[in-house]
């Protein structure tokens, strides 16, 4: 206990796919683990070697090399190879906290299959770390945690504090020091085994002399990076002393000043078999300090007994800290499309399939477990902090947009089939045979009352021309008709061919009157009015009892907001609860982007253009009692591209004189009673090196913005954390949001709804403007090492030349965001009710009306519904994002008899009570909580 401990951890960072596409860095896995399990099974000295926290490395092995698996297993539980507890290595911003949920109970289910998981929670990837991580490991028994990317020296000077969630969940965590995970790798390695100094400008290639190299030199392939293929067999004893001191010494940030972790890896690192030779002759050079492979487990242990708590510092939130650069921070608007087809991908799978097949199962009907299984298999290795984000070649873009098809697909079957098995299940008797029905779903834990739009089809030989919707008790709903056309329409038949359809289609928007919570219900499609098919002149014509939410072409209004159109494309939105009007929004602002992936950097002769210099055209597309909706285009004139000279710089260059057309669309929709403006919006991008942002003023003065986060709500000041002098990195200032980001002075609020962004900025102007980026268009470089890129310039994709689309709302509220219910007026964007057309069955036992789960607070936010692993009953995950303890009910209308309070895990807990198929909760300030019924 006297003596000083260096322990040298062995291990790699691996990124699935992100300098080079999936297989050939593939390839580059199988030479690297048919190398690492040699030197694991046939060198005693070698300890053991950390496989990245993750678990998908192996996955991806084992699809090459299945012969190899037992190896694989013996390693594991002999502790030589560490894996998880994580499947992949997800970035976690632009994804939902259930999504880092699911990921690490796929990776941590992987890895007991092979003996066991590390029970360290070893996260050195991720562009910062989210504030319910303390929470989310010490629910599943983990205790420790290693959290480099990215936290300030201004909140922990050295390298150990104590992380804390906003429930009060606390972790003893490390930061690691200089080079985080690669100290030891940098300060070691490099000049015992290449007698080099990394950080001394030394490390270069020395064409003959370094090693044995190709290159592509083809056209289409010349800009690839060039390959080494021999391994390093240098070993240069007479720097080990030197370099062994500068690495003990680069870790003296610590509060265990005699016990310190030296990282012997990088990304894409070979296991080095020469690193007990190294720590056998660091022993050597330095006799008062004692160097041995370990691993973090041994490491942890150690500071737990040498360590005061007591003079930790305390952390407290999420990490994610400056410089930008360093934290990735700008990362989160690049290739928004990937983000936005996977947020689309999670609201299907957990807001709409899974609840319905797991409430399906528990009266009685199949699970598809396996089918839902490899949807989410497609899912986590699209969340890779690389590939979600997009900083890499075009063609990993391309198949990470493949996996997320193919999940989207998948969930959208499975619902499909879903549906299909409770139509089989209906009992319909009370209908006519040849009755058109409409089966809607409400995925949200609250009743909902919404207008939709709609396809109606009724058959051509009955002349619809004006048809009704009729509720359950026989009450006429409220529709709004838009068109009517001719269709034939093929009816798929597994023992015939597809039968043709004639159909009259009726577009129309429906007012679905109140749809029980985690439900359905039944509505019935009359004929109210036939027509004469064959009549050209004089036709039928529709009659209308007015009430109709737009007026002219230029204004909207109904019970709750009235929208004002202006003739430069914004609009002023009046709040009729308390008269306030904000004028003058919904902009759009272009500037110049000569950044990288990671960060945004403006160019030194930047030129902000603002869409309220270009005339708009707007006009009235839909109107009537139900809905109306507005169009406004804009066509800006930006600037082509970025001019770069030769300079690599980020920030240099200027835009170009040479002006093109950038269209932007925008159609603003109000529906009766809503207390939201939805917005889709359409950016068709011709330009290249710029970023497009829309501003809406908020006419709210705050320092602080809220924004939906992973399991909570993130209070964030108004510019990023200040250093001694006053300064702050403007660039941390963008935020990233969820569902929604959020302005309040306590009386007044105004939020952004959304399904499809990720960030935002509440800019320090006299309008309390949030600025939401929709686009970063920028180079195809990646940052290979810190002097040197890999550059695709005539690779195009990451300068987002296509159209884009995006769907949010306005809303304003009284009070903060949590007294607005922000978080349920974002479920209406993100769980909409569906609607499907059904026909006549006979002979079913469920009713046409059902709520199969409520929860009764809308401060309790519902995470996820699905079938438990392993076993025959529901699980149910909801959070308290809210300042205080939330007290609600969770109702089954399911045939439930037991249910307990399950870890993430779904290791099951304290037993709950269960009255009359409903659970009472009390669940404090910020906490997650896991029910499991049967």
């Amino acid at each position: 206990m006297n003596k000083k401990t260096a322990l040298v951890v062995a291990h790699t960072h691996w990124d699935r796919e992100w300098r080079y596409p999936i297989w050939k860095t593939r390839s580059l896995l199988i030479e690297f683990m048919d190398w690492l399990i040699d030197i694991l099974e046939n060198d005693p000295a070698y300890d053991s070697f950390l496989l990245d926290g993750q678990t998908v490395c192996v996955d991806d092995y084992l699809q090459v090399r299945p012969e190899n698996r037992d190896r694989i297993a013996a390693l594991v539980k002999a502790g030589k190879l560490v894996v998880g507890p994580w499947y992949t290595l997800p970035d976690l911003f632009p994804i939902s906290g259930e999504c880092l949920v699911r990921n690490l109970q796929t990776g941590i289910r992987f890895a007991e299959e092979l003996g066991g998981y590390n029970p360290i929670a070893y996260h050195t990837f991720g562009w910062g770390q989210t504030a319910q991580f303390p929470q989310i490991y010490q629910d599943i028994g983990i205790h420790y945690a290693v959290a480099a990317k990215k936290v300030s020296e201004e909140r922990a000077p050295n390298s150990e504090f104590i992380w804390t969630a906003p429930d009060g969940s606390e972790l003893l965590t490390s930061r690691l020091g200089h080079f985080t995970r690669q100290n030891g790798y940098f300060y070691l390695h490099f000049p015992v085994r290449l007698n080099n100094i990394y950080d001394d400008n030394q490390y270069a290639w020395e064409w003959g002399k370094t090693g044995v190299a190709y290159h592509r030199a083809d056209e289409n392939n010349y800009q690839n990076d060039y390959f080494r293929i021999d391994h390093e067999d240098g070993y240069f004893k007479e720097n080990v002393k030197d370099a062994a001191q500068r690495t003990w010494d680069n870790m003296d940030k610590t509060l265990v000043d005699d016990w310190r972790l030296l990282m012997c890896g990088c990304d894409f690192s070979t296991p080095n078999p020469y690193l007990p030779r190294m720590v056998k002759d660091c022993n050597e050079a330095l006799p008062e300090i004692e160097f041995r492979m370990a691993s973090l487990k041994e490491y942890f242990q150690g500071v737990e007994e040498r360590l005061d708590r007591s003079i930790v510092p305390v952390v407290h939130g999420e990490l994610r800290d400056g410089e930008p650069s360093h934290a990735s921070a700008n990362a989160l608007a690049t290739r928004i499309h990937i983000k936005q087809l996977n947020k689309q991908v999670e609201n299907v799978f957990m807001r709409r399939m899974e609840p319905l097949a797991a409430s399906l199962s528990m009266l009685g009907e199949t699970y598809p477990t396996n089918f839902i299984g490899k949807g989410w298999n497609y899912l986590l290795k699209a969340h890779p902090h690389d590939s979600i984000n997009g900083v890499t070649q075009d063609k990993t873009v391309v198949d990470n947009l493949y996996r997320l098809n193919q999940a989207l697909e998948i969930g959208e079957t499975i619902y499909e089939d879903s549906i299909a098995a409770l139509l089989k299940r209906l009992d319909l008797s009370a209908f006519g045979q040849t009755d058109t029905l409409l089966l809607l779903h409400n995925p949200q834990p609250r009743p909902v009352r919404e207008v939709v739009k709609v396809a109606i089809d009724t058959p051509r030989s009955e002349d619809c021309w004006t048809l009704g919707v009729v509720d359950a008790d026989g009450t006429r709903l409220a529709i709004q008709e838009i068109t009517r056309d001719e269709h034939k329409q093929p009816v798929h038949d597994v023992e015939a061919r597809p039968w043709p359809y004639y159909v009259d289609r009726h577009q129309l928007y429906l007012d679905t009157g109140e749809i029980p919570a985690g439900g359905y219900k039944i509505v019935k499609v009359v004929n109210e009015r036939t027509y004469w098919r064959e009549e050209e002149w004089w036709p039928a014509m529709r009659k209308s009892a007015g009430g109709f939410i737009g007026q002219g072409a230029m204004k909207m209004e109904n019970a709750f907001l009235k929208v004002e159109v202006n003739s430069d494309g914004t609009f002023n939105l009046t709040d009729k609860s308390n008269g306030r009007t904000i004028e003058n929004m919904h902009h759009f602002e272009d500037e110049g982007d000569t950044g990288d992936y990671w960060a945004y950097y403006a160019p030194y002769k930047n030129q902000a253009i603002t869409s309220r210099g270009f005339g708009s055209r707007i006009w009235m597309e839909d109107n009537g009692p139900l809905s109306a909706t507005i169009g406004i285009e804009t066509i800006m004139k930006v600037p082509a591209h970025a001019e770069y000279g030769n300079v690599k710089v980020q920030g240099y260059g200027k835009r170009c004189d040479r002006l093109v057309d950038l269209k932007i669309v925008s159609r603003i929709t109000l529906n009766k009673d809503s207390k939201h403006l939805k917005v889709k919006t359409s950016i068709d991008n011709t330009a290249k090196d710029h970023r497009i942002r829309l501003m809406i003023p908020t006419d709210i003065q705050t320092d602080f913005s809220d924004a939906a986060g992973h399991f909570t709500v993130d209070h964030r000041g108004i510019v990023h954390e200040k250093d001694a002098d006053g300064k702050f990195y403007p660039e941390m200032a963008l935020r990233p949001m969820s569902v929604f980001c959020d302005a309040s002075d306590g009386t007044n609020g105004m939020a952004v709804l959304n399904n499809c962004l990720t960030e935002f900025q509440l800019l320090e102007d006299d309008r309390g403007t949030i600025a939401l980026t929709l686009l970063r268009a920028i180079r195809n470089r990646i940052c290979t090492e810190s002097r040197v890129s890999s550059e695709f310039p005539e690779a195009l994709g990451s300068q987002m030349l296509q159209t884009v689309d995006y769907e949010y709302a306005i809303y304003p509220h009284a009070g903060n965001w949590a007294e607005g219910a922000v978080y349920a007026e974002a479920d209406k964007l993100n769980a909409k009710p569906a609607v499907t057309q059904i026909s006549m069955n006979r002979g079913g036992d469920l009713p046409t009306v059902a709520s199969h789960y409520a929860i009764d607070n809308d401060a309790l936010v519902l995470s996820s519904i699905t079938k438990t692993h392993g076993r025959n009953s529901l699980m149910l995950r909801l959070f308290n994002p809210t300042g205080e303890t939330q007290e609600g009910t969770v109702k089954f209308g399911l045939p439930v008899s037991k249910a307990w309070k399950n870890n993430l895990i779904e290791t099951r807990g304290e037993e709950l009570e269960l009255l009359d198929g409903a659970v009472a909760l009390s669940v404090p300030k910020g906490r997650i909580v896991t029910i499991e019924v049967e």
